[in-house]
């Protein structure tokens, strides 16, 4: 039964990257248009039917992690000899697989509509099939160094995707920033890599995948078995242990984009909405949530205090953010950064099972509000901002209808007195149940601040619902003009938004991440003798659930929020703009709106800063190294220029000389071998002549 889960998983997560491939190689040629569309669709959708049936296959099973393992890497360990390259099967993988194709199905087919006539439509999609195979790969992984094989790749294919339109400034901008954004955060997880593994060696296998083959033990049993040795436990960990884990998390913070570097998120709504839809729901910012689950069982308490803290300062800064934009992208994706702030909130508390349970609540609905935006946006002609609405849901009914279906899932919308919600209702509560149990430890601020942001949530959504879709039309002619989306667009929106109203199907993943979280616990047990220090069961979350579902806070505070909302921006920003203007409430409204100054902060301390230094490194380069380089070569040159001289006159001057006088020497010699024989002769007389003279003279002399 397992070997044919990791067969289906493993088909199902290389089904996109084949196709992506062909596509890339024969789009343009044999798969043009809708041709390339239907072909990568049909593959995804292919991709998520294999997902459900492993889904199938493994609630018919035993419910235990199945792993594959081959050797891949050879590396000296502590007990293991080689990093594997496999394939891990648990209730979290089969969650996420089909959750994951599920929605990037659905994407595709959006997509079909949203993207026809664009002169790239071809690389769109096979971009896109690439993406959804690169977080497949994250969700199959084996082991940390694995996962951050396709970590990398998701992180290379976001930047494609974001800055599709390149030949635009912001997109260029946005898929830069993203890029840079995501490299800062996996630095912090190269560092928390590198620590377990100078301290574990080739012991990286993620929890659950051990005891496949001999060997090969998990990374959580190879640290138990070290802290052992160096006289450590698990409820007492070593400061090496709580640094690595938060390395570890700093990835988390760049993919998530959580503070501080979530200011990359907004700005990746220059790509195409598609992009968008499935980038702020089941993938990117999915595998940030997803690594921290995978590594819950190595967070030290104090990591896990860090990742609270980050998330509730992510999810009380966003949501307040949300409030004041008017893009409605923009709107979407601080909702997005608030959300996700819940879910790593969750993590930090304790509360894996609600906030992973978020995660999938959140893909839907979220997904469904973009590819709404994204159907308005179409509508509109490309018209992004709110102010100009109004009244659309007279020209888009099916849109306004899943955009509203979604507003009341991320609201967390129940039934007062009876407790009785949607899907977004029991995930959010269970995450605030976990936070009044984690906030008597560690603060109320803990509590307080999801819950209050949980109607700021209701509010803001209500907001964007009023400007979009109700009241009077604010551009007449942009509403005249207004359309409702292609069927391929609007089929989708409707899915989505179902299975996002509806709690049942959802609860099987809820099924899912608790069988998961079971085998997790009972691992930390078998090493720790208790898992209590490290996670809170569903049992131990709802003691508190009486708080939670009181009148003020879960009665009838939704229907509050969202009326107020909708009281409020129904006929424009009006009202709110009295409110505005009020004394002191108009600077906090600059300061929000400023984005709390973040993008400010890094042009001046980051960019400016580095660009600063970057001139002083030119001027330095210009004047001190580039002076003492052209110093040196006019040195040079004179030096060769006086050699030059001396070589001319001297060298070459005597080398010349005793050439001039063999050759003049030679010519005279020449001169007197003519070759004619009476010269000869008279040449040989002549000597002869005056030798015998110069004899008479020398007897001569001697007798006188």
């Amino acid at each position: 039964m397992h070997l044919a889960i990791i067969t289906l998983l493993t088909l199902a997560t290389l089904l996109p990257l084949l196709s992506s491939v062909t596509v890339i190689l024969f789009g343009k040629r044999r798969l043009p248009g809708n041709k390339t569309a239907l072909f990568t669709t049909g593959v995804m959708g292919l991709s998520c039917v294999l997902s459900i049936v492993a889904m199938f296959f493994w609630f018919a099973s035993d419910g235990s992690p199945a792993v594959w393992n081959i050797p891949w890497i050879p590396v000296p360990g502590l007990s293991a000899k080689w990093l594997y390259l496999g394939v891990l099967v648990d209730g979290l993988t089969i969650a996420m697989m089909v959750m994951v194709t599920l929605i990037s199905t659905l994407v595709h087919t959006y997509s079909i509509g949203y993207m026809h006539g664009d002169k790239r439509f071809e690389r769109f999609f096979a971009y896109l099939s690439l993406f959804t195979f690169s977080m497949l790969g994250i969700v199959t992984a084996n082991s940390i160094m694995q996962l951050f094989v396709f970590w990398e790749l998701v992180g290379l294919t976001s930047y494609l995707l974001i800055g599709f339109w390149f030949e635009k400034r912001g997109p260029q901008l946005a898929c830069k920033k993203a890029f840079v954004m995501n490299r800062i955060g996996d630095a912090g997880f190269l560092v928390g890599f590198g620590i377990l593994f100078s301290k574990l060696g080739a012991n990286m296998l993620l929890p659950g995948g051990e005891g496949a083959m001999s060997g090969s033990p998990s990374m959580f049993g190879a640290l138990a078995e070290l802290l052992k040795v160096e006289g450590f436990s698990i409820t007492n960990p070593p400061p090496w242990l709580t640094l690595a884990g938060i390395g570890l998390f700093c990835g988390a913070i760049g993919k998530s984009a959580q503070f501080p570097l979530h200011t990359w998120l907004p700005d990746a709504m220059e790509g195409p909405t598609p992009v968008s839809s499935i980038v702020h729901s089941a993938t990117m910012v999915a595998a940030g949530v997803f690594l921290t689950a995978r590594i819950y069982p190595i967070l030290t308490p104090d990591a896990h205090l860090f990742i609270a803290t980050i998330g509730l300062i992510t999810l009380v800064m966003a949501a307040c953010m949300a409030v004041v934009m008017t893009d409605i992208k923009r709107v979407l994706a601080y909702s997005t950064l608030s959300q996700l702030g819940y879910m790593i909130l969750g993590l930090g508390t304790g509360n894996y099972i609600f906030a992973l349970y978020h995660l999938f609540t959140h893909a839907f609905f979220k997904c469904c509000l973009f590819q709404c935006a994204g159907s308005v946006i179409h509508g509109a002609h490309h018209q992004q901002d709110m102010r100009f609405y109004g009244g659309l849901k007279d020209k888009m009914p099916m849109t306004a209808l899943a955009y509203f279906l979604c507003t009341l899932a991320i609201a967390g919308a129940s039934i007062p007195v009876l407790n009785l919600g949607i899907s977004g209702f029991y995930s959010k509560d269970g995450i605030i149940a976990g936070a009044y149990n984690y906030s008597h430890v560690m603060g109320a601020l803990f509590f307080w601040g999801p819950v209050l942001v949980a109607y700021l949530t209701a509010f803001y959504m209500a907001r964007s619902f009023a400007l979009t879709f109700l009241g009077k039309p604010r551009d007449q002619h942009l509403y005249d003009n207004a359309h409702e989306a292609p069927k391929t667009m609007v089929v989708p929106q409707l899915i989505l938004a179902t299975i996002a109203l509806i709690s049942v199907p959802i609860f099987l993943w809820y099924g899912l991440i608790e069988q998961t979280h079971a085998h997790m616990t009972k691992t930390i047990e078998v090493y720790s003798g208790t898992g209590q220090a490290w996670v809170q069961s569903a049992a131990d979350v709802h003691h508190g659930e009486h708080y939670i579902h009181g009148p003020l806070l879960f009665g009838f505070a939704w229907i509050l929020a969202i009326g107020s909302g909708i009281w409020f921006y129904k006929d424009g920003l009006g009202r709110a703009e009295k409110i505005v203007k009020l004394p002191g409430v108009n600077l906090i409204h600059k300061w929000v709106l400023n984005k709390f100054y973040f993008d400010a902060f890094y042009d001046i301390f980051t960019v400016n800063l580095g660009k600063t230094i970057a001139g002083i490194a030119a001027l330095f380069d210009k004047i001190i190294v580039d002076g003492i380089v052209n110093l040196v070569g006019l040195l040079t040159k004179m030096w060769a220029n006086v050699t030059g001289k001396v070589d001319n006159k001297f060298v070459d001057g005597a080398v010349n000389g005793a050439a001039s006088f063999a050759f003049n020497s030679g010519s005279m010699l020449r001169s007197s071998q003519g070759g004619r024989v009476r010269a000869y002769v008279l040449i040989t007389l002549t000597v002869a002549s005056l030798a015998m003279i110069a004899v008479m003279v020398v007897v001569m002399v001697t007798k006188h």
